[in-house]
């Protein structure tokens, strides 16, 4: 920030009438009293030292201003311009106390209270620093018509305390007046971070139709398309950007895992190759594609991977970690379990005892409910449910679903009370879950505060709206669900997760044609969002309608999740739907091992098994299903499909 400068011939008029002589006796002209003539002394130093100033000779400058305040110790304009030179140089405890002593000799003073904030902005390590910044810049705001150097400092204090949405409002304030790069740069910065990506996305646009070379918007765009996961056009950025560094292994590294995010395997894959071929140690590469084999449940050469990776990190747990969720997404659950044990005796080894050994007990009780082992599960996450942070979620949210499984609502009770009393008022999905096991009592007081306390979530902001919503699924009301994602929609135009809730809320109430437009609502806002497209074309599958468009969605779902147990499960079942048995059977097992206590997956195997003529094999898979809790509609017709073939299975 440049000194302000002073017109030379100006300050020497200044000084020449200043230092003029006091008045002689006779001549009419009273004489200076000693507190004028301080004053005046005063005035002669600031004036020497703005000279100095002006030709950056800082040391006289600062000497001269201490002197200038020193006689004139309460003048908040001259603490206010000295302060300010103290910011510029910079030297900020000086400037602090400066700016401090402006304040409260001129309260009134936008200026003093503007360079406060700005200093205390400049030196702020914790948040109540930062919170007393931005209050100084807001008051400087609220005292005179907004000045562009102070709304930058107000944004970047609001920006820093996590407040994009009151960034974007300060910066607005001075929009017609502040345009240069470094302002449209901040004011990008604000916009994507409170959501408004596609006029954030316009900012940078400018800029770089401006200035095509200017890194900083072209870094900011790649953040906007990473945030609202327009990951083909973040691709196609990077791919120019490497066209002018063919030769960049980390560009390229970054190139091949948005093509990843992109669901572009074929492509992502190549390229992790090329960077591999030419670096075979790269540890970013290696990560990365590492995740990619896994993706394409290519479970063993993702392993493989993984330890090379290790090789070269050997004192790296994510390593091991990574190598153990590869196992587990595969639902090989030994070797998740042999390899979680042997990280866990490593991290006992070196006393470590802190958030990795918390997270890995989290994934062995994940391993152990799956085998539906609950007593070693619970045993494992009770001493992991609190950390420095309050609840662990992870804990949590695993613990209150063995509750939901064993029918268990007084444990789920005390589980989400003791949460709540012990921090978790602040989370939604702690609040709904106490909301949800009070609403299972059978106590007409815990039944009332329930409903209050989904009442009050579903008012709240889009967390909070959601966690409603998802209580209402889990208790069946799902007619509650619809209410609270059309209210939040009111709110929350157009948003994915919310029109998911809203789409499959309905058709659960039976609402098959309202749910279908949701969703076709839900797919124009995001082309993408495979849960939509899976949910969509599974519904249709399922009532024998819009097949071929069925096949098209769920197809598109499982090129974007290939491992996801239930988008496999879809793929078999219109398949099946269509006669294409050998490829129903193909999908229907691979999703039966990833999900192998999933009742409806067991089911299409029982439906498949007989329309091929095994019937043993099906009336197996139709037991097998009513073993793992299925819905009571779909209960009812198992049992109604066991009934038909009974006779057929007594004559074998």
């Amino acid at each position: 920030m440049p000194v302000r400068r002073v017109h030379a011939a100006l300050v020497l008029i200044l000084l020449a009438a200043t230092a003029a002589a006091p008045a002689r006796a006779g001549s009419g002209v009273p004489a200076l009293t000693p507190a004028e003539t301080k004053r005046k002394e005063a005035t002669e130093h600031y004036l020497r030292a703005r000279l100095f100033a002006q030709d950056t000779e800082f040391e006289e400058a600062v000497k001269e201003f201490r002197k200038a305040v020193e006689l004139d110790p309460d003048n908040g304009a001259l603490h206010r311009e000295y302060g300010e030179l103290m910011r510029d140089i910079p030297i900020y405890p000086e400037a602090e106390r400066e700016a401090r002593r402006a304040v409260a000799l001129t309260p009134e003073s936008a200026g003093a209270h503007r360079l406060l904030g700005q200093v205390l902005l400049a030196t702020a390590k914790e948040k109540a620093a930062l919170e007393e910044a931005a209050a100084e810049l807001k008051k400087a705001a609220d005292l005179a018509p907004p000045d562009p150097q102070g709304a930058v400092a107000l944004a970047q204090a609001y920006l820093k305390l996590e407040k994009p949405k009151e960034a974007v409002a300060a910066l607005e304030t001075v929009a017609d007046r502040a345009h240069g790069p470094s302002f449209l740069l901040l004011y990008g910065e604000a916009l994507e971070r409170d959501g408004q990506t596609a006029k954030a996305e316009e900012i940078y646009h400018a800029l770089l139709d401006q200035d095509p070379e200017n890194r900083a918007a072209s870094i900011g765009l790649l953040r906007v398309y990473d945030r609202s996961h327009q990951f083909d056009k973040e691709a196609t950025l990077l791919e120019s950007f490497l066209k002018g560094q063919p030769g960049n292994l980390a560009a390229k590294t970054q190139y091949a895992t948005v093509l990843l995010r992109a669901r572009r395997f074929p492509e992502s894959r190549k390229v992790f190759e090329q960077v591999l071929a030419a670096d075979p140690g790269n540890r970013d590469a290696l990560r990365m594609y590492a995740a990619l084999l896994s993706e394409t449940r290519e479970t063993d050469k993702a392993d493989e991977i993984l330890r090379k990776l290790q090789s070269l990190e050997p004192d790296d747990p994510e390593v091991s970690y990574r190598r153990a969720m590869n196992f587990l997404d595969a639902h090989r659950l030994d070797e998740a379990e042999r390899v979680l044990q042997d990280l866990k005796k490593s991290l006992a080894a070196k006393k470590a005892d802190g958030p990795e050994a918390g997270q890995i007990d989290g994934q062995l009780a994940y391993i152990a409910y799956l085998r539906k082992d609950y007593a070693r599960a619970t045993a494992l996450l009770k001493p992991r449910l609190w950390d420095a942070e309050g609840v662990n979620l992870q804990a949590f949210n695993l613990l209150a679903q063995i509750a939901r499984d064993q029918d268990d609502w007084a444990g789920g009770l005390l589980l989400a009370r003791e949460a709540m009393e012990k921090g978790g008022r602040k989370t939604p999905n702690v609040r709904a879950t106490y909301a949800e096991f009070l609403l299972r009592s059978s106590v007409p007081a815990d039944k009332a505060e329930g409903e209050k306390v989904l009442a009050t979530l579903a008012t709240e902001d889009k967390p909070g709206i959601l966690a409603a919503a998802d209580a209402w699924q889990r208790l069946d009301q799902y007619g509650r669900a619809v209410d609270v994602s059309r209210k939040g929609l009111e709110r929350e135009k157009d948003d994915p997760e919310l029109l998911f809730r809203l789409a499959a809320s309905l058709e659960r109430e039976k609402k098959v044609s309202e749910s279908e437009v949701a969703f076709e609502r839900l797919l124009k806002v995001r082309a993408d969002h495979a849960p939509g497209m899976n949910y969509l074309g599974y519904m249709w599958a399922d009532r024998g309608e819009n097949l071929p468009r069925a096949l098209e969605l769920i197809r598109k779902a499982v090129d974007l999740e290939p491992s996801n147990g239930a988008y496999l499960d879809s793929l078999g079942w219109v398949y099946f739907r269509i006669g294409k048995l050998d490829k129903a059977e193909e999908n229907l097992l691979v999703a039966s091992t990833l999900n192998p206590d999933d009742a409806t997956v067991e089911e299409h195997l029982g439906d498949l098994w007989e329309k091929k003529g095994e019937l043993a094999k099906a009336r197996e898979s139709w037991k097998r299903a009513l073993t793992l809790k299925p819905d009571p509609e779909n209960k009812v017709r198992l049992e109604e499909k066991l009934r038909k073939t009974e006779s057929s299975d007594a004559k074998k």
